[in-house]
């Protein structure tokens, strides 16, 4: 059984209360397309001031760039305009693609291994199978599994139908008798630069269970709020405890991610060509340090978030870190009503 989580933060935070000034959201508002003028920034969101602390009656407008001793003065006189607590952090993000759980789940839960048949250029591109859905616009629904679109479409090579297996392909290849499904849709910025998810479902083939391995069996869906106590359990790091340090429409954030197996598009904001996307309206997660030491990990993507009530609240796609030699410090994911929108699928009820 999973040890309980703890209860962090005031009770108004933790029920679902906006923390935040109507100050702070509407300078961040402003913000959010004022400061990807500057190639330096990585993103922005409302939260914590001080992540270690942890305290939801001390929020801050986070600034993330790749240096934080290299911030264009130009950025700083943008920043001191606006007289609101504002932090700069160091921090860049990037896509959880590939360690492990590499183990055959039948009937075929959430949490475990996946893997598109079709290799890329860097070989199989291995992730979490995050949940089983079913699709809401098909007559009858048809039930699903829901990862990220980097672990199961992951390249412009990507079709309809593609094989998806569970476990990963080992080092005798693809295995037939290990398909579950195949690639059914996907949500991700592919050929321009800004979106709201990295996702992706396939059909479902074998006997599953609507249960997350380690966690139990899955109840509905809720959105996150700041504070809020979570997990997830995904194929690297298995099963692991966090602390949500961002929050609804308004907290949310928008991070740059690379593509590079996507062709370049425009930057809207410099005109330049790039292989980054910007996800929007995006959370993150952060260690509970009592419990776990990290969130998540590379092949964790696909993985969703669940509360105490093993509600699922959002599906992890990425990472953040102080510079590509550092360890992660936070989690990147995307909220599921987002999710279950673009995809037009539902997580309540998969069977």
């Amino acid at each position: 059984m999973a040890e309980p989580l703890r209860q962090v933060g005031s009770t108004g935070a933790l029920g679902g209360l906006m923390p935040a000034s109507p100050e702070l959201i509407a300078a961040k508002q402003t913000l959010t397309s004022d400061v990807f003028l500057f190639d330096e920034v990585t993103g922005i969101d409302i939260g914590f001031r001080d992540e270690g602390a942890a305290d939801p009656e001390d929020l801050a407008i986070r600034i993330f760039v790749r240096d934080a001793a290299a911030v264009p003065p130009l950025l700083n006189d943008t920043l001191a305009q606006f007289p609101v607590p504002i932090v700069v952090l160091q921090r860049s993000f990037r896509s959880l693609a590939t360690l492990p759980d590499k183990g055959k789940h039948r009937p075929l839960v959430g949490g475990v291994s996946v893997c598109c048949a079709r290799m890329g250029l860097q070989g199989f591109h291995a992730g979490t199978l995050g949940a089983l859905a079913r699709t809401t616009e098909t007559d009858p629904p048809i039930l699903v599994g829901l990862s990220n679109h980097h672990v199961l479409a992951f390249d412009s090579n990507r079709a309809f139908g593609d094989e998806i297996m569970q476990p990963e392909p080992g080092p005798l290849g693809v295995i037939p008798s290990d398909r579950v499904g195949a690639l059914a849709s996907w949500a991700y910025p592919e050929q321009v630069f800004e979106g709201t998810a990295d996702a992706a479902v396939c059909t479902i083939e074998v006997p599953a269970l609507a249960e997350i391995s380690e966690v139990g069996v899955t109840a509905g869906t809720a959105s996150e709020s700041i504070g809020m106590q979570v997990r997830k359990r995904g194929r690297t790091t298995g099963l692991t405890f966090g602390i949500v340090t961002t929050e609804n429409d308004q907290l949310r954030g928008s991070y740059l991610v690379d593509c590079p197996n996507f062709p370049p598009v425009n930057n809207p904001f410099n005109g330049q060509p790039t292989t980054m996307r910007r996800l929007t309206n995006q959370f993150l997660v952060k260690p509970d340090f009592i419990l776990s030491v990290s969130f998540s990990d590379h092949g964790d993507s696909g993985s969703v978030v669940v509360d105490t009530q093993n509600r699922i609240v959002g599906l992890l796609h990425g990472g953040g870190y102080v510079d590509e030699h550092s360890p992660q410090e936070v989690a990147v994911a995307t909220p599921i009503s987002i999710v279950e929108q673009d995809l037009r699928i539902s997580l309540t009820s998969p069977l």
